[in-house]
């Protein structure tokens, strides 16, 4: 009995039907990206391991697909690390490669080798694969498309306001509801962190951006099991608990810090950015100051954000994004970075659950050419080789086998009109067009075939 074949967990094959949405959406996404003025760049599929790794945190480093080293230099590998039971390492030792982990660290590695060839700032999107060792669900895939503007140049609000606006554009040309918009800054949360005596807020970032999964006990649940002081945990508590409008929350953390002589900075600019964001007319985004936004990516520095899936279809986050400082050249502030991602496969989701795809997702129609034997084929294929000229979609049946077969082809392909040019049609200088969708059939003078075919498409 032959093995059963099967995509590799976490990956998905594609149907024709599902590349249009696909194509959809990503035009959409480019679309808009580019009325904004970003541009594009691409970016090789694996990097150099050394790139990649100590910039998103160790949890982060372990969900990496390395790329195993091959001929003479897998002699290197660190046999004593395998004996010592130290994976990580012996891993590292068989490998000097890995595929992209995301598209931030692989811009910062581009932009930091083509410093002298940019304009600053520099604003790129890009629309690209990357590979995750996740454990797949719903909405979550190994191998998935990632889509990231991001602007590299001096620190400014107006760049968080600019991709706050991005997303607010592609939700509404995409038709989707409303969505929350949750916006949080690492330096608030570091401050936090030093009135729970922490050494940084990478401490309890990754489990601080479980709460909307596991609740604010759940939180302070795994930060006891992590040895975490009680003193500390009734500490953060007081903060998660802050209810109110944006203002009312932002005024009890100012009066906090303070009172406590602990830095505002991030504090009031995050304020700013929320009113300067009102500003510009959010149509399909709700700005939520929420002090539980931690993304657990390490190498943001500043603001974050992060927009959660509409009610009506709810799958968790579909973007997320933040500023990092140190990326592309650390303590160079012309050089600091602010970028969002877009969770296309999330999004996908919500269009297909919503019905939000349009109906006609390819509005050029398609014909298919009947095959009446090799005798009458010549003239044939001249008319679809000057249709094609005229991108038209076309083709012409490979076969003579009977016609019922050829119709049921023509269903199954969801052909909008087939062209039939047989004996009878060709004695009578004709042809004849069939409409695949209602059955109606009409008859055409065989010297206007190129026009009449033209009027449909």
């Amino acid at each position: 009995m032959s093995q059963k074949l099967n995509t590799p967990k976490g990956t998905r094959d594609f149907t024709s039907f599902e590349l249009k949405k696909r194509d959809y959406l990503l035009n959409i996404l480019k679309d808009c990206f580019k009325a904004f003025n970003f541009q594009e760049i691409q970016t090789p599929s694996f990097e150099n391991l050394t790139t990649l790794t100590g910039k998103y945190g160790d949890e982060e480093d372990n969900l990496m697909f390395k790329i195993l080293s091959s001929g003479e230099k897998i002699k290197k590998a660190d046999t004593e690390a395998l004996k010592e039971n130290n994976l990580s390492k012996f891993s590292n030792s068989l490998s000097d490669k890995a595929l992209r982990y995301d598209l931030t660290v692989p811009l910062s590695r581009f932009v930091s080798q083509n410093l002298n060839n940019l304009s600053f700032p520099f604003k790129r999107f890009q629309t690209q694969l990357v590979w995750r060792a996740e454990r797949p669900q719903r909405g979550r895939y190994r191998e998935f498309l990632q889509c990231d503007v991001d602007i590299i140049g001096e620190s400014n609000l107006l760049n968080e306001v600019e991709c706050i606006k991005v997303y607010d554009t592609v939700f509404k040309r995409l038709g989707m509801p409303k969505v929350n918009l949750r916006i949080n800054n690492r330096q608030i949360l570091e401050g936090i962190s030093k009135l729970m005596n922490l050494d940084s807020v990478n401490e309890i970032a990754s489990i601080l951006d479980k709460t909307d999964k596991i609740g604010v006990e759940g939180v302070m649940n795994e930060l006891k099991n992590k040895n975490i002081k009680d003193a500390a945990l009734n500490k953060l508590k007081f903060f998660l608990d802050l209810e109110g409008s944006n203002e009312e929350k932002i005024k009890s953390l100012r009066t906090e810090f303070i009172s406590n002589k602990i830095s505002t900075d991030g504090i009031d600019l995050l304020e700013k950015i929320i009113i300067t964001s009102e500003k510009f007319n959010l149509n399909n985004v709700d700005l939520i100051f929420d002090l539980t936004l931690a993304r657990g990516l390490s190498y943001y520095t500043g603001t974050i954000i992060e927009v959660s899936s509409p009610s009506e279809f709810y799958i968790g986050s579909i973007g997320g994004g933040g500023r990092y400082d140190n990326l592309v050249q650390k303590n160079n502030p012309r050089l600091s970075g602010f970028g969002i991602s877009f969770g296309f496969d999330r999004i996908f989701l919500i269009l297909d659950e919503l019905n939000l795809f349009p109906d006609e997702l390819n509005s050029s129609k398609s014909f298919l050419f009947l095959n009446f034997g090799s005798d009458k084929i010549d003239n044939l294929l001249i008319f679809i080789d000057e249709l094609r000229e005229k991108n038209i979609t076309c083709e012409l049946y490979p076969s003579d086998i009977k016609i019922k077969k050829q119709m049921d082809y023509a269903n199954q392909r969801r052909i909008d009109y087939v062209v039939l040019i047989g004996e009878e049609e060709t004695n009578r200088n004709i042809f004849k067009l069939k409409d695949m969708s209602s059955g109606d059939e009409s008859s055409f003078d065989l010297n206007n075939i190129i026009p009449e075919i033209e009027k449909l498409s």
